[in-house]
C-alpha cells in the first residue's frame, strides 16, 4: 500500500475549511433568517434552522479533533435539502416574501460538503439539482415571486459556483495524489541508492578480507602444501571470516523493500527467468528473521534451478496480514511427490524446514509429478520491533513557500479564474436594467480584465511583484466604486454587484501568488468602501454584512489552505532530510547483514572446510584438494572482478569448462547493477557456450553505462571460428 500522507492532510485540511465556511455562513443566514422566521412555521424554524446551526457547530468540532466529517456532512445537506422543498410549506404568510430564502447561503456549501465527503460527481450533481430547486422556489410567494430570468441568475450564480470550488478542490486533490506518487517513487529510489551505495562499501571492506586472506590461502596451499606457515595463514583466514560475520552493532529492522530487494537478488542470481512481485511496502521484521528468509529462499531458488527444469517461475512476496510475510515460489517445472525425498535430504529438511522453524516461521512444500512445486515460507510478527533513531533536525528560519506541485498545472488554473471572471460579465449583461447607467459597468469590466491579466502575467514566477499586486488592488477598487455608482437606492441589487466575485477570486489569487499582506489589505479596503455604500444606500445590517462576507470568507479558506501547503512543504523538507539519515543508517545496517548473513554464510558453507583443513597441520592435503583451491580462488576471483557476470550457476558451468581447458575470461566495466532481462539473456546464452565441447575460449564484458550493447559476449571454437553477440538493455541478442 502507497503512502498518502500529503492527500491525508490535505484531506483533514480541506475539511476543516468546509466547517469553518459552514459556520461562517451562519452569520449572513442569521440577518437573513431575523427578517423571515416570523413568517416560518415553528416546527420548520426548530427542526430545519436548529439542525443546521446545530450540525455546524458539530462539524467544526469535530473537523478540529481529527474526525472525519462524513456522517455530519451527510446531515448538513439533508437538513438543507429538506428545508428548500419545505420553504414554501412552512411560509406561514399570504404576503409574498420580501428577499429570498435565507437558505440561499448553506446551499452552496452543502454541494461543497457532498463533493469533499462523497465524491466530485455528487457534489456536481446536487449543485445542479438544488440550482434548479432554488429557482423554482424562487419563482414562489415565499421565494419572493421572482421573475424567470432573476430565477436563472440565481441557478447559474449557485450552481457555478459551486462548481468552481468543487473543480478547484479537485484539481488540487489529484495533484497532490500525483504528489504523493512522486514522493513514494523518490523515497523508493533514495533507499535503493543508499543500499546500493553501503552495499559497495561494506563489499568492498569484505573484499579486502578475501583478497588478502583466502585466496592468498588457497593459492599457497596449492602451491606449498602441508606448509606451517599457510596453515597459519588459513587458521587466521577463518577467524577473519567469522570476525566479519559477527555483528558488532545493534540490528536495526529491515523495511519491506529491503526484504524485496534481498529476495529478488537472491532469487535472479540463480533463477534469472523468474518474476518476483511484492507489496511489502509497511512492514518491518528483524534482521535475523530476515538473513534466514535470504538464506532459506536462497535453497528454494537453488533446488529450483537445478531441480524443476521450469520455464516459468514465479515469487510472490505478501503481507496477509500485519506483521507477517508470505513468500509464495510457484513453477510450472516436473515437480515431485514430498512423501518420497528422504528425511535426509539436508536441502528441503534443514536448509528449509529447520531454519523456518528456528526463527517461529513455517514452511509448506507442495508438488506433484508433472504439476510443477509451490513452496510456501510464512513467517509472523510477536512482538515491537525496535525504531530507527537519528539526529533530530535543527530547524533553520527558511522563507515561506508553496510546494511545486507537477499536476497543479498553472495553465489549468489560470483558465479557472478567466472562466469565472467571463461568468460574472455574463451575469451583469444580465443585470444592466438594474443600474441607472450601463457605461459604467462596461468600463468596470474593462477594470476587471485588466486586473485579471496583471494578476496572472507570469504566473510561474512566485512571488509576484509588490507593485504589481497594489495595481491590481487601486484597479479593483476602481470598479467597485464604478459598479456602485449606479446601484439603485433603498434595495438589495442583486446580480448587478456581480464585481464582488471578480473581486474574491482576483484577491485570492494576489494570496496565492505569494502577497499575502496586500491581499488582505485589499480586502479590507473593499468591505469598507462597500460597508460604507451600503450604509449611503439606506440598505439593512444583513446587506451590509453580506458585501464583505464572500471575499473575507474565501481569503479565509484560501489562506488556510496556503498555510498547510507551506506548512507540508516544509514538512517534507524535514522528512527528506530526516528520511536521508534514516535511509543511511537503515541501508548500512542492511548492507551489512546481507554480506555477513547471507553472503558471508555462502562463502564459509564454499571454502570454510577446504580452510579448516588447510589450517590442520596434522592433515595432508590430497591432490584433488590443491585444485579444489585453484577451482575455489578462481570462482572468487570471478565474482570479485565480474559478479554482474556471473551467478552460483553461471560459476558451476564456468569451473567444469575450465576443467576441460576452456580460457573463460570475464570483465566487469559496468559498476551498477545488470538489468534483470539482460541477466535472464546472458545466463542463458553463457550456458549454451559453456557447455559447448566445441568451445575453445570465452569472453564476456559488462559494458560501462551508456552503451547500446550492455554485454558482449565473445565465443572462439576450436575450428579457429569466432562469434562476437551484443545484448541490448532488452536482452535482445544482436549477432555481429
Amino acid at each position: 500500500m502507497k503512502p498518502n500522507l500529503q492527500t491525508g492532510q490535505l484531506t483533514a485540511w480541506v475539511e476543516r475549511g468546509v466547517a469553518l465556511f459552514c459556520l461562517g455562513t451562519l452569520i449572513p443566514a442569521a440577518f437573513g433568517a431575523a427578517a423571515q422566521i416570523p413568517f416560518l412555521a415553528p416546527w420548520w424554524t426548530i427542526t430545519i434552522g436548529g439542525g443546521i446551526v446545530v450540525t455546524s457547530i458539530g462539524m467544526m468540532i469535530f473537523s478540529f479533533l481529527g474526525r472525519r466529517l462524513r456522517a455530519w456532512a451527510l446531515v448538513y445537506v439533508a437538513l438543507v435539502s429538506i428545508g428548500l422543498i419545505t420553504w414554501p410549506i412552512a411560509w406561514q404568510s399570504s404576503a409574498p416574501a420580501t428577499s429570498s430564502p435565507w437558505l440561499w447561503v448553506c446551499l452552496g456549501v452543502a454541494a461543497v460538503c457532498l463533493a469533499v465527503t462523497s465524491g466530485t460527481a455528487w457534489g456536481f450533481g446536487y449543485a445542479i439539482a438544488a440550482g434548479l430547486l432554488f429557482a423554482v422556489v424562487r419563482m414562489t410567494p415565499s421565494g419572493q415571486g421572482a421573475p424567470l430570468l432573476g430565477a436563472v441568475q440565481d441557478m447559474i450564480v449557485l450552481v457555478m459556483n459551486s462548481s468552481v470550488v468543487i473543480v478547484a478542490l479537485g484539481v488540487v486533490g489529484n495533484a497532490f495524489k500525483s504528489l504523493d506518487e512522486i514522493e513514494y517513487a523518490s523515497q523508493r529510489e533514495a533507499t535503493a541508492a543508499a543500499i546500493d551505495e553501503a552495499l559497495l562499501e561494506e563489499r568492498h571492506r569484505l573484499d579486502g578480507i578475501v583478497h588478502d586472506e583466502v585466496m592468498t590461502t588457497l593459492v599457497a596451499a596449492a602451491q606449498n602444501p602441508n606448509d606451517a606457515l599457510v596453515a597459519t595463514q588459513a587458521q587466521r583466514a577463518v577467524d577473519r571470516l567469522a570476525e566479519a560475520e559477527a555483528p558488532a552493532e545493534a540490528r536495526l529492522p529491515v523495511t519491506g523493500d529491503q526484504l524485496t530487494w534481498l529476495v529478488t537478488d537472491v532469487v535472479s542470481a540463480l533463477v534469472p527467468q523468474a518474476k518476483v512481485t511484492s507489496s511489502l511496502d509497511e512492514l518491518a521484521v528483524p534482521q535475523q528473521v530476515a538473513s534466514t528468509l535470504g538464506m532459506v529462499v536462497r535453497e528454494v531458488a537453488l533446488n529450483v534451478a537445478k531441480h524443476s527444469n521450469a520455464t516459468n517461475v514465479e515469487v510472490r512476496l505478501t503481507s496477509p496480514t500485519p506483521g507477517e510475510v508470505l513468500i509464495s515460489f510457484a513453477d510450472d517445472g516436473v515437480g515431485f511427490d514430498p512423501e518420497q525425498v528422504p528425511k535426509r535430504r539436508l536441502g528441503l529438511q534443514v536448509s528449509v524446514v529447520y531454519r523456518m522453524w528456528a526463527i517461529g516461521g513455517h514452511a509448506e512444500i507442495l508438488s506433484k509429478p508433472g504439476r510443477g512445486t509451490t513452496v510456501n515460507l510464512s513467517w509472523g510478527s510477536t512482538g515491537e520491533l525496535p525504531k530507527v533513531s537519528y539526529e533530530p533536525e535543527v530547524k533553520e528560519h527558511r522563507p515561506r513557500r508553496m510546494p511545486e506541485i507537477p499536476e497543479l498545472t498553472r495553465p489549468s488554473l489560470v483558465r479557472l479564474v478567466w472562466i469565472v471572471v467571463l461568468l460574472q460579465f455574463l451575469l451583469g449583461w444580465t443585470s444592466l436594467d438594474r443600474v441607472t447607467t450601463a457605461w459604467p459597468v462596461f468600463l468596470a469590466q474593462v477594470l476587471a480584465v485588466l486586473a485579471t491579466l496583471l494578476t496572472l502575467r507570469r504566473s510561474e514566477q512566485n512571488p509576484m511583484k509588490a507593485s504589481s499586486a497594489i495595481m491590481v488592488i487601486g484597479l479593483l477598487m476602481g470598479l467597485t466604486l464604478l459598479v456602485q455608482s449606479v446601484l439603485p437606492r433603498g434595495d438589495w441589487p442583486g446580480y448587478a454587484t456581480w464585481h464582488s466575485t471578480v473581486v474574491m477570486v482576483l484577491l485570492v489569487a494576489v494570496l496565492v501568488r505569494g502577497q499575502e499582506r496586500i491581499a488582505w489589505i485589499g480586502v479590507g479596503l473593499y468591505a469598507m468602501v462597500s460597508a460604507v455604500w451600503a450604509i449611503t444606500q439606506g440598505l439593512g445590517a444583513g446587506d451590509v454584512l453580506r458585501v464583505g462576507f464572500g471575499p473575507f470568507s474565501w481569503m479565509l479558506v484560501a489562506q488556510l489552505l496556503q498555510t498547510w501547503m507551506i506548512e507540508m512543504a516544509d514538512r517534507m523538507g524535514a522528512s527528506r532530510r530526516s528520511s536521508a539519515a534514516a535511509n543511511k543508517a537503515i541501508a548500512q545496517s542492511f548492507s551489512k547483514m546481507v554480506l555477513r548473513d547471507v553472503w558471508l554464510t555462502q562463502l564459509r558453507a564454499q571454502v570454510g572446510p577446504l580452510l579448516n583443513r588447510i589450517a590442520d597441520t596434522n592433515y595432508d592435503l590430497t591432490e584433488a584438494e590443491r585444485d579444489a583451491c585453484l577451482s575455489q580462488e578462481s570462482r572468487l576471483r570471478d565474482a570479485m572482478r565480474a559478479g554482474n557476470l556471473v551467478t552460483e550457476l553461471t560459476s558451476d558451468a564456468i569451473e567444469v569448462a575450465r576443467g576441460r581447458g576452456v580460457d573463460v575470461r570475464l570483465v566487469d566495466s559496468r559498476g551498477t547493477r545488470l538489468p534483470e532481462d539482460v541477466r535472464v539473456a546472458l545466463t542463458q546464452h553463457l550456458g549454451r557456450l559453456l557447455t559447448d565441447s566445441n568451445t575453445k575460449r570465452v569472453v564476456a564484458r559488462a559494458a560501462p553505462e551508456g552503451y547500446e550493447d550492455v554485454v558482449t559476449v565473445l565465443a572462439v571454437r576450436e575450428d579457429g571460428t569466432s562469434e562476437l553477440v551484443g545484448l541490448d538493455a532488452r536482452g535482445q541478442v544482436n549477432t555481429r
